[in-house]
């Protein structure tokens, strides 16, 4: 999976299979402030809420499953808490732009 931070503020996620989601800036804000004020357990338990497209909602759910360890899992959801974030009022120069690309 990829998780790719763009100017705009939005965030576009991507699995190894071609498909891909791209959440608006006040979604993506949601995601990653989500990442940053709960733990591990609550952020995979808010993913539904937070994601639209449940099949990845479920496939980020099993990457959490997956992670070995509770460090690792930690990890994972910094991977999401680290990412930009923009003011609502900001106007980006070059919205298009990758500002950040987090790979796991």
């Amino acid at each position: 999976m990829t998780i790719t931070n763009f100017g705009s503020g939005e965030v576009e996620i991507s699995d190894d299979q071609g498909r891909r989601i791209r959440l608006d800036r006040e979604s993506a804000n949601r995601l990653v402030m989500a990442g940053r004020m709960h733990t591990v357990a609550e952020f995979v338990e808010k993913l539904p809420s937070l994601i639209f497209d449940q099949e990845f909602v479920r496939i980020l759910q099993e990457s959490f499953e997956k992670a070995p360890t509770s460090t690792d899992k930690w990890n994972l959801k910094e991977k999401f808490a680290r990412l930009t974030t923009l003011t609502k009022g900001y106007e980006p120069k070059n919205p298009a732009e990758v500002m950040e690309s987090v790979t796991f």
